[in-house]
């Protein structure tokens, strides 16, 4: 009854007011997404955004996406594919273990090895071919090339003890192995419900400045805002972009709005010609896939109006993308033009390519992953029935769309689907979203429709090979040009972060939408 009760209160204009918030040391966080509890299990930033609080990492990145020390206070390149990490001595686990240079190995070799990862880890360090203690505090990290962004992939590994790294999924559901050595400890957990969390006295960085963490999961974005006007939290994340306006004019709230790193984008099956979702206009089997024309692609791109669903669906918390890297990094290619909006030259190219009634596609997409995913989802569906696509939109939780999305094998994989993909500060992550697909290069592991082009292999293959960032940036910047005119994919736009507090706390958003417990500050 609570729920119902709150959620007309939101409906009817938000005019409940708040409690303004108490001296207390404990924070409630009402968060949109739950996690994976084991660590190296799935890679996705919002599972991340909980493993910061209990895990550390070699490396830290930041909330404007920067690296910078964590468990590692220095490192050298002693080769050009052999890098030197040295551990800041006398830092112990939550259970008091001292930790070593043998649990940072163990931690990596299990994120590029853990059996039925649904994301793996593999393609944050792909390039990494060795790993090893020198010493009790000096690891050894063998590459095979030179990759300057080594620094931004290693700071995704949680570092775990070695007498856990064969523990199972289960032993991390239960919490029997949540531990690390972040500036929080483990509590509980209850799936579906809530992760709580307390400060860890032996931190060795900061001051964690709250006694007391607690995440409840809230997936209805109706929900978590009504949570947050009936004080039953704190914060809440992803704030829904149609109660925005709302919450900035409710008593006793603040709303907190930054940039983004992750373009929104659809992606299209290019490699099967077979592809599962993809039927003719009576609904029978097609002898070609017609995603692999790129007169079919061109008129798929320009059949979505970016300016609409950036203003009206997204009301205005986001902006039209051109590339599936957001602007402000150094390797998007700023001579990339924005797809204009035109549904009669869709419509001849669909006919052009031989297929003026259209065909079936069925759009495949989260409910509870990124902002306004389902909405996105289904408007997609709209606009591109005015080209003549017959539109089936489906709509799924991420724990459903994520196994069958990221499933390589060739009887696996949506025929089209939106994605969210977080461009980093150095282009490590870039060769996962546009490289042919190869699981022995371990390139291309989100490049979800199996696009392959030659042109673009070499420009990335450059890229991967420079020793420096800004030879990378522009081998990089080359491949996303030609990518874009082969219409790879679909880009539709860069999401904003959006973060709602009580009044009286103060909140610092992350670019790559990470929600952080000591980023929220009583003021």
């Amino acid at each position: 009854m609570k729920k119902v009760i709150l959620r007309a209160l939101v409906c009817a204009g938000l005019s409940l007011s708040l409690p303004t918030l108490s001296h207390s040391a404990d924070l409630t966080i009402g968060a949109r997404a739950e996690l994976a509890m084991d660590p190296h299990s799935q890679w996705l930033d919002t599972n991340t955004a909980y493993y910061n609080h209990i895990y550390s990492a070699l490396t830290k990145i930041d909330e404007k996406s920067q690296i910078g020390p964590d468990l590692a206070l220095s490192w050298q390149t002693v080769s050009p594919t052999e890098w030197h990490f040295k551990l800041r001595p006398g830092i112990k686990f939550h259970n008091d273990e001292a930790l070593t240079a043998r649990d940072v190995v163990a931690s990596i070799q299990r994120a590029r090895t853990l059996p039925n990862a649904t994301s793996p880890y593999t393609g944050a360090i792909s390039s990494v071919q060795d790993v090893s203690a020198i010493d009790d505090l000096t690891v050894s990290v063998k590459t095979t090339r030179a990759d300057p962004a080594l620094l931004y992939g290693l700071g995704y590994i949680s570092i775990i003890p070695e007498s856990l790294t064969k523990a199972t999924t289960d032993s991390f559901n239960t919490g029997t192995s949540v531990i690390g050595s972040g500036p929080y400890k483990f509590v509980s957990y209850r799936a579906g419900d809530r992760i709580v969390m307390e400060r860890n006295p032996g931190y060795y960085g900061a001051k964690p400045r709250w006694d007391k963490v607690m995440f409840r999961f809230i997936a209805d974005d109706g929900a978590r805002v009504a949570a947050l006007l009936g004080g039953d939290v704190d914060l809440i994340d992803f704030v829904p972009p149609r109660l925005i306006e709302r919450l900035k004019s409710a008593p006793n709230v603040n709303v907190f709005t930054g940039v983004s790193d992750r373009p929104i984008y659809l992606i299209m099956d290019t490699e099967r010609d077979d592809s599962p979702f993809i039927r003719g206009s009576n609904g029978e089997k097609l002898t070609k896939n017609p995603l692999k024309d790129r007169r079919v692609r061109e008129a798929l791109t320009i059949g979505i109006d970016r300016n609409l669903m950036a203003k009206r669906v997204m009301e205005g918390a986001a902006e039209p993308a051109s590339q599936p890297v957001a602007p402000h990094f150094a390797y998007s290619n700023p001579s990339v033009p924005m797809p204009g909006y035109n549904v009669d030259e869709a419509k001849k190219l669909m006919a052009a390519a031989g297929y003026p009634n259209g065909f079936s596609l069925s759009v495949h997409c989260t409910n509870d992953r990124y902002v306004n995913d389902e909405k996105i989802c289904q408007a997609i569906g709209q606009m591109l029935s005015r080209v003549g696509l017959k539109m089936d939109v489906q709509t799924l939780p991420r724990s459903v769309f994520f196994p069958m999305a990221t499933n390589h094998k060739p009887e696996g994989r949506y025929s089209f689907l939106l994605l969210g993909y977080a461009s980093s500060g150095d282009a490590g992550f870039f060769p996962n979203a546009l490289h042919s697909y190869s699981a022995e290069k371990k390139l291309g592991s989100w490049n979800l429709g199996h696009y392959s082009n030659a042109e673009v292999d070499a420009a990335i293959g450059r890229g991967l090979a420079a020793s420096d960032l800004k030879g990378r940036y522009a081998a990089f910047s080359d491949a996303i040009k030609v990518a874009m005119d082969d219409r790879a994919l679909i880009p539709l736009y860069t999401q904003s972060v959006v973060v709602a507090t009580k009044k009286g706390l103060s909140y610092t958003t992350w670019a790559n939408e990470r929600t952080i417990a000591d980023s929220a500050s009583a003021n």
